[in-house]
């Protein structure tokens, strides 16, 4: 019998038990993959496969302009401000505030 309580030791093994469910996933999910590249059909479909969308994505980058690039970082700041007027508002009712509009 050690001297922690069962609670906090499930509490402290959760991470391990996550990382251990994530390894053996991943081996698991490499082992499929190394069985379906032994077949050369299915192994060239997926190389091809594989170049043809790291080619839309390189044509869909060399045709963004700058106004574009400018409204990706434009809706990112704005979704950053709503969030943090969120968060601001959260504060201010926990601390029994009237919120800021």
């Amino acid at each position: 019998m050690s001297g922690m309580p069962e609670g906090l030791k499930a509490y402290f093994r959760a991470p391990f038990v996550m990382i251990v469910w994530v390894m053996e996933t991943y081996a698991k999910n490499r082992a499929r993959l190394r069985t379906f590249m032994k077949e050369p059909r299915n192994a060239k479909i997926f190389k091809v496969a594989v170049v043809i969308t790291a080619l839309a994505w390189l044509v869909i980058a060399l045709m963004a302009n700058e106004q574009q690039g400018q409204r990706l970082t434009d809706a990112v700041k704005n979704l950053w401000s709503e969030t943090k007027d969120l968060s601001d508002q959260r504060k201010a009712l926990q601390e029994g505030k009237e919120p800021a509009q």
